[in-house]
């Protein structure tokens, strides 16, 4: 039954019901303009709920639909008052290529031509409805999504992205509880989520409580206990497994700040090479949620303001309504340079840059901020390595990510830090910064972490980017390697990708340590697999950061041009 809006000339239609090709109806909820004429439709699939309909990020649909468009918004398969039974992304291939096909051609007042959007969990039904190709798809919008579900999305460098997988997890039984009236799980579960800082301490991570012997949970079971990316559970979840399919235009969107971002520019760079339809990247300063100028500890000002919701409009005009917005006009890489606070254009991504190394330098005494590690862009003389020790019962905790000082978390001698002299000019990096390491290690297995801060005047450390490889793979994803205790290996760390301007004045700070916890599970630094490990498998591990003729550890920057 289709209900007045709350202003004259927009009804909203709660419940409908869309078949599936098995039998199960899914639910959701249709706005639309008062009109006579038939009119494109903009699909999001969630699991939240339709109500939120992602509005934490984007305008209510009824903001959408007042823009000419009648707008459906689904609860996915066992979520909200739809059918069926819930299981992370497992669905979405043949429900969303189901559900565009009825929208396009079952649903009334659709003029069949279909758009999709959304973030997150929605920004991925996107990707997996689009390589299944139903007829009636004509664009994408995927916001802080990916095709690749392993890398720089459940798992970073080879480690468990633990403070987004666990929390996740709890939230999205929750939900499924909360939505069947599933008591005691529904409580038991959100007082989960308000502790949720002492469950990541749990271990082992395959037996937590919480979620043991509940088919609501099997899914964050399923993510630890495949810890590599060619393990069969991946490959068919993989949108990119699929990509040969992937033919049609697409605006992406990302942001500095929010822990997907290699994943979501890895996506786009996939999609360049699979079509030759126009693809969008917009890339802001902002974390996953919400898109707002001020993100972390910093205020980027009016120019960060999100500009998604009109170019959003602007792209579905062009490519549903045929409409001359001049959006294929603007280029087609527009990223923020944060930092100078302003908007950069590129005909593509990666743009071209120039290489400036920095290298480590130190007499053995980097070990925490007050010691005397150096960056410099001169080559290492002849210098001892650095130590530290590595615990894993006290491993290196975090701030969230993004622009937060990070003085209060390196208040420690488990890490060692390098620290460039005052910049006199403006250093602008954009793309992928590389850290080459030559470490060693007492243990068979260990964890590498290397921050890139920007130290200001008045000495706040400000995180830029970070990167993370486990050892047992700095070879190999897919045959991981012990180490020989105490030989030096070299190890190459992808740091997530950023665009941000050191202004001069300020200083380059890199830390490394061998945790970053809860951002990453604790390695127990022994032939153990994280998630099996117990307190009782931790080892302490003795840490050799080198940096000389022989092993120059240095920082490889993507400069602007």
């Amino acid at each position: 039954m289709s209900i007045q809006f709350g202003e004259p000339g927009l009804t909203v239609e709660r419940d409908l019901r869309i078949p599936m090709r098995d039998g199960v109806s899914l639910s959701a909820d249709v706005y639309r303009p008062q009109v006579s004429d038939t009119l494109p439709v903009l699909l999001m699939r969630l699991p939240y709920g339709r109500a939120i309909a992602s509005t934490v990020t984007y305008a209510h649909p009824a903001w959408y639909a007042r823009q000419g468009y009648t707008v459906v918004i689904q609860a996915v398969r066992g979520t909200d008052r739809s059918e069926g039974e819930f299981y992370p992304f497992a669905q979405e291939y043949d429900d969303g290529y189901d559900t565009v096909q009825w929208c396009a051609q079952e649903l009334p007042g659709s003029n069949g031509r279909v758009g999709m959007y959304g973030f997150s969990y929605q920004g991925v039904t996107q990707i997996q409805a689009a390589v299944e190709q139903p007829p009636g798809l004509v664009t994408i919008c995927p916001a802080m999504a990916t095709a690749d579900f392993y890398h720089g999305w459940y798992y970073f460098g080879g480690a468990l992205a633990l403070d987004f997988a666990l929390p996740w997890s709890l939230q999205l039984a929750q939900n499924r509880a909360w939505f069947g009236g599933l008591e005691p799980q529904a409580t038991d579960w959100q007082t989960g989520q308000a502790q949720i800082s002492q469950w990541l301490s749990h271990t082992p991570l395959s037996e937590f409580p919480l979620l043991k012997g509940e088919d609501q949970g099997q899914h964050f079971f399923d993510w630890v206990r495949n810890p590599q990316p060619d393990a069969a559970y991946w490959q068919q979840l993989n949108p990119l497994s699929r990509f040969a399919h992937y033919d049609l235009p697409a605006l992406h969107i990302a942001g500095w700040a929010d822990l997907f971002i290699e994943a979501t520019l890895n996506t786009y760079v996939q999609a360049t090479r699979m079509t030759a339809q126009p693809q969008k990247l917009i890339a802001g300063p902002w974390r996953h949620l919400p898109w707002l100028r001020r993100v972390g500890e910093v205020d980027y000002g009016a120019a960060a303001a999100s500009p998604v919701d009109q170019l959003q409009v602007r792209w579905f005009d062009h490519w549903l309504k045929g409409e001359p917005t001049g959006v294929l006009d603007e280029p087609p890489v527009q990223v923020f340079l944060m930092g100078e606070n302003r908007w950069l254009d590129y005909p593509s991504w990666p743009p071209e840059t120039s290489v400036s190394n920095v290298y480590l330098h130190s007499q053995g005494l980097a070990h925490g901020p007050d010691g005397d590690g150096v960056l410099s862009t001169e080559l290492p003389s002849q210098q001892p390595p650095d130590f530290y020790v590595y615990d894993p019962r006290i491993a290196n905790p975090t701030t969230a990510y993004g622009p937060y000082d990070q003085r209060g978390v390196h208040q420690r001698t488990d890490l060692v830090c390098y620290t460039s002299p005052s910049l006199d000019y403006v250093l602008a990096i954009v793309g992928t910064p590389v850290f080459e390491l030559y470490a060693a290690s007492s243990a068979p297995d260990t964890d590498w972490v290397v921050k890139l801060m920007d130290v200001d005047e008045n000495g706040c450390s400000l995180l830029i980017t970070c990167g993370v490889l486990r050892a047992r793979f700095r070879n190999s994803w897919t045959q991981p390697e012990w180490l020989v205790p105490d030989q030096v290996q070299r190890y190459r760390i992808r740091l997530r990708p950023t665009c941000h301007s050191f202004a001069p004045g300020h200083r380059l700070q890199i830390t490394v340590a061998s945790a970053a916890f809860p951002w990453i599970d604790r390695n127990a630094n022994s032939t153990v697999w994280p998630y099996e490990a117990r307190v009782s498998d931790f080892q302490m591990a003795t840490q050799q950061i080198h940096h000389s003729p022989e092993f120059p550890s240095h920082l490889q920057l993507p400069v602007l041009l």
